[in-house]
């Protein structure tokens, strides 16, 4: 009886064992896809006249958020992405690399639970070894560890794959947005050889829409007659179209654009705006080149998303996989008003966006990308934090072509995937100890839950924000046009006043503005982010008496 008891008994433990282990393969991909600098109203799904249909096939298939919240500049974003931490508590105050030590990326917490990990595109978080993807738990990698490259040069690009052979670009052939797509695919098809026992998770971080920009000419080429209408209409078009999406239904008016705020020496004081009609010819044709480039750039961007996901769908594991689309800040003003060279005509003109050349897209379009926030990457105002996040996954997702409106921010990508893959976030890893999440499972609100209270701040170099109920409390670093002065903190009801119009603070200076702002400061010495804080100020502190800007290139 005993032995029979005992077989059966090891019978059990045997199918229980079988049990698990067929859950754990039946755990989700997980794939996280990023845009370099695309601004709000830059999909199609969000009201743009650019082609994007496979970003629009997942925002119908899946669950957008239209209050996800990055950190206003690329570094910081890869860095809090990455660890479910503030990027100021891994030592990412502008755009240094990640510390080792007191997190754990993503990455590696999947490597520990079993995952097959992939990362192609823009790193940006370090070149050193202890800091490259191989040394942060990605399998393999296909990385360009710096920023601002050309997109044309193969060389700044590092394959790191013990087995997958690199692919043969021709110079004539190579693009880096078609490489980053080209290495996603062909290493999701090593993991359909190799690995299809185990759940895999893909970094896909494109490095398109950012500048230089650079792009094939056929696509430039589509997209001029459009751009040619002028960013006032254009910006008006993408109004128009967010509204019948069902965006700001309780706005009527599109606000005026923002200033250009400073940048470097290249211009050292605030510029407005000015009209599409009030531009000479020669000065038209090279802004709608421009625009016509980034546009390009984001539709070429797409179409390689649309590669990824057939190659899932081939696969069959497209609906059981965990997608998230964002881009790391909002659209980009450097360059100044009109995009710091130029204007081009003649043969230079016909030749932008090509090998050698290096243009940016200015604030004009900036402003039209950010349709219909206030400014831009850098700062905390909508323009720079504010990004349309989609969710994508057919086996878990509840909600299909919704608009979810609970605020949260990229520091709760870690916490998610650690709830929908059952994994254990560790308090000590490599013997160090690692800090505590500081983000939020968005896994309520995908079958339409509430999300967890909290504060939600930013810094950045020392434009500051912080989110409690329904108000927010934000200040930019730089003299408006208007007279605004320096880091005078503005008050809105968010939930009223999304697109930031009307300053109530003078109204609620006791009540509101000093307790948040008092707030503000306890997160910041928390984490670190105070830090951040008063180094740019030692930074601007230096242009107020000196009128000099070549601070910003130095250490302090």
């Amino acid at each position: 009886m005993r032995t029979i008891l005992l077989r059966s008994y090891s019978a059990f433990i045997i199918l229980l064992l079988s049990v698990l282990s067929l859950a754990a393969d039946e755990r989700p991909n997980i794939l996280i896809i990023m845009s370099d600098d695309m601004g709000f109203s830059d999909p199609g799904f969000q009201g743009s006249e650019i082609e994007t249909p496979n970003l629009d096939r997942l925002a119908n298939n899946g669950l957008t958020f239209t209050n996800f919240y990055n950190c206003a500049r690329c570094g910081p974003t890869r860095a809090s992405i990455s660890t479910g931490l503030y990027s100021h508590q891994v030592g990412c105050y502008e755009l240094e690399p990640v510390e080792p030590g007191n997190n754990v990326f993503i990455s590696e917490l999947l490597d520990d639970h079993g995952y097959k990990t992939y990362m192609s595109g823009k790193w940006h978080l370090g070149n050193t070894p202890d800091k490259l993807p191989p040394a942060r738990g990605y399998d393999h990698s296909y990385a360009y560890e710096g920023c601002c490259g050309s997109f044309w040069d193969p060389e700044i690009y590092i394959l790191e794959s013990p087995d997958v052979e690199p692919i043969d670009y021709s110079i004539e052939e190579f693009h880096a947005t078609d490489a980053t797509t080209d290495y996603a695919v062909k290493f999701l098809e090593h993991h359909e050889t190799n690995d299809a026992e185990d759940p895999f998770f893909l970094y896909l971080a494109y490095q398109a829409p950012h500048f230089p920009l650079h792009a094939p000419q056929d696509l430039i080429e589509k997209y001029i007659p459009t751009y040619e209408a002028g960013w006032d209409i254009v910006r008006q078009r993408r109004w128009e179209k967010m509204k019948r999406l069902g965006l700001f239904s309780d706005i009527d008016t599109l606000p005026p654009t923002s200033d250009a705020p400073p940048w470097h020496d290249e211009f050292a004081d605030p510029a407005p705006l000015e009209t599409w009609d009030s531009l000479t010819p020669e000065q038209q044709h090279d802004q709608a080149r421009r625009m016509a480039i980034f546009a390009a750039m984001m539709d070429q961007m797409d179409q390689g998303i649309g590669k990824v996901l057939d190659q899932l769908d081939s696969m069959g594991e497209l609906d059981n996989t965990f997608i998230f689309f964002l881009s790391d800040n909002g659209a980009n003003y450097e360059g100044g008003p009109f995009g710091s060279d130029g204007p081009f005509s003649g043969a230079a003109l016909e030749y932008m966006g090509q090998a050698g050349t290096r243009h940016h897209t200015g604030a004009h379009w900036a402003a039209v990308s950010n349709t219909p926030f206030k400014l831009y990457k850098h700062f905390n105002h909508e323009g720079g934090i504010n990004t349309p996040m989609v969710v994508h996954w057919p086996d878990g997702l509840k909600r299909k072509g919704e608009y979810e409106t609970q605020r949260s921010h990229v520091i709760d990508v870690m916490a998610t995937i650690v709830d929908v893959t059952g994994s254990t976030y560790p308090t000590k890893r490599n013997g160090n100890h690692i800090l505590p999440m500081e983000g939020t499972t968005l896994m309520p609100a995908l079958s339409g839950g509430e999300l967890a209270d909290r504060v939600i701040a930013f810094e950045h170099e020392a434009n500051r924000a912080i989110f409690k109920d329904q108000y927010k409390l934000v200040s930019k670093n730089f003299t408006s046009t208007d007279g605004g002065t320096h880091h005078d903190w503005e008050l809105y009801d968010i939930d009223k006043d999304p697109l930031e119009q009307n300053n109530i603070a003078s109204d609620h200076y006791f009540d509101l503005v000093i307790p948040m702002a008092r707030e503000w400061h306890a997160w910041a010495t928390r984490t670190d982010g105070i830090v951040g804080y008063e180094r740019w100020m030692l930074k601007l502190q230096h242009y107020w008496k000196t009128g000099s800007r070549t601070y910003l290139n130095d250490e302090f």
